[in-house]
């Protein structure tokens, strides 16, 4: 069992880090999409008092344009936490690796 010390060790160190990000990367997503609900349900009051043709594409260009550039910056953010959780996995992956290295070459363990 003292062996596997190291190892459960750093599984759970990951583990953790893993649900830290993966709890980010959530609250990101749901953050997202109230905003967009929010937006996305205005445009039915904002088609209501539209007065002509021209009005009522102006809201859908805004509406589009909108969603669009919200998508956008959305998936940036996203890939981003994405990149930042599998570098700091990594991260920590390699740390343990080194530290339980340096514990066996020393002949403790942890």
């Amino acid at each position: 069992m003292e062996l596997n010390r190291p190892a459960l060790t750093a599984m759970a160190e990951m583990n953790g880090k893993v649900y830290e990000n993966v709890s980010t990367l959530n609250k990101t997503w749901v953050s997202f999409v109230n905003r967009r609900l929010k937006e996305d349900l205005a445009v039915p009051q904002q088609l209501a008092s539209c007065k002509n043709l021209q009005d009522m594409m102006g809201v859908y260009r805004g509406f589009f344009q909108n969603a669009i550039s919200d998508y956008q910056a959305e998936l940036e953010e996203l890939s981003k936490l994405g990149k930042s959780m599998t570098e700091e996995t990594v991260a920590a992956i390699q740390n343990r690796f080194e530290e339980t290295s340096r514990d066996v070459r020393n002949g403790s363990h942890r």
